[in-house]
């Protein structure tokens, strides 16, 4: 009898455990479009979205006082760490009409809620490239379970270092905190959409902490042949692809020590012509430091910004740095 008893109270105790466990998360990647497209179709009925065209005229050097959330010192374990970034993680893009098929779709990269109210983080070039051929687009953000958020404005902007903080009406999302200092080594994780695969999480190290110049972007996501000042970036191993711009990099405790930039290809061209692919093909991916992101929250960025020197671009030495037309934005 006792042994019985013993055999209920640990099964009881197994149903318990496995109760209190949230429920796994499965991704039906065409489902979720669907249900962002019509959500924003909805929404474009009762004249709530914001045009993409509006939107890029907001994009200028400016920054915006933002309380960032505390940094925590808590480490997680990897699947609890994953379901914490998808509360704070979304897909960032434009639901446009396509000049081909007539129909709309919708075309994301990421972002990540970085304060309260609805103030998310995310790449310039998201909001400012532009297809010639799509005429009618909107931008707008979706969480986890699809839910559709118009862009209202663009707070802070920086095209030198392509980043910038968008506004949302999401006064529930929760934010993810900022932490400057990660060292070479550090495990880090990413939650992304690389490709249209939504809420991809990955895991890798900090392989390196450099500082490099890029080609500068104009209003219209253009480069105009001039190199940034130096930007502090992280070299990563966890994997990202087109489609994860703007996806938060955190350590182990779920800080922001970085955003998805973009992806270099090491090696030489096996034709001889520079802007043939690399072979062997090894992608070398890099994201933009938290130190950058954080200089978003000087209101006064624009005052103290001086005066950008406008460098030339430089072809790189034979046998060194890949040049930036062999990189592709996510």
């Amino acid at each position: 009898m006792h042994q019985f008893l013993v055999q209920i109270l640990v099964g009881l105790i197994f149903l318990a455990t496995a109760a209190a466990q949230s429920p796994r998360f499965v991704v039906d990647d065409d489902n979720y479009v669907d249900k962002i497209i019509a959500a924003s179709a909805k929404l474009l009925e009762k004249g709530k979205l914001k045009s993409t065209e509006v939107l890029r005229e907001e994009v200028s050097l400016k920054g915006f006082s933002l309380k960032s959330a505390k940094v925590s010192h808590e480490k997680l374990a990897p699947a609890d760490l994953c379901e914490r970034l998808r509360e704070s993680t979304l897909a960032v893009g434009s639901y446009y009409k396509c000049p081909d098929c007539g129909d709309w779709h919708f075309n994301s990269s990421a972002g990540f809620v970085v304060g309260e109210g609805g103030i998310i983080s995310t790449c310039c070039h998201v909001v400012v490239t532009e297809d010639e051929g799509v005429k009618e687009s909107y931008l707008v953000a979706a969480d986890a379970d699809g839910r559709v958020f118009p862009v209202e404005s663009v707070l802070a902007a920086d095209l030198e270092s392509d980043t910038c903080f968008l506004k949302i009406n999401a006064t529930a999302l929760k934010s993810l905190p900022l932490r400057t200092g990660v060292r070479p080594g550090e495990r880090v994780y990413c939650l992304s959409h690389p490709g249209g695969y939504y809420f991809m999480f990955t895991q890798g190290m900090v392989a390196r902490v450099n500082r490099k110049r890029e080609e500068m972007l104009d209003n219209h996501g253009q480069t105009n042949g001039l190199m940034t000042r130096p930007l502090l970036f992280l070299n990563v191993t966890s994997e990202f692809a087109p489609g994860s711009s703007g996806g938060p990099i955190v350590d182990e405790a779920g800080n922001v020590v970085g955003q998805v930039s973009s992806i270099a290809e090491a090696g030489e061209s096996s034709s001889g012509d520079e802007n043939g692919p690399a072979s062997p093909s090894v992608p070398v991916r890099f994201c933009l430091a938290s130190e950058e992101i954080l200089r978003l929250t000087d209101p006064h960025l624009e005052k103290n910004a001086g005066i950008t020197e406008a460098r030339p671009k430089v072809k790189p030495p034979h046998g060194g740095a890949v040049s930036k037309s062999t990189e592709s934005k996510k």
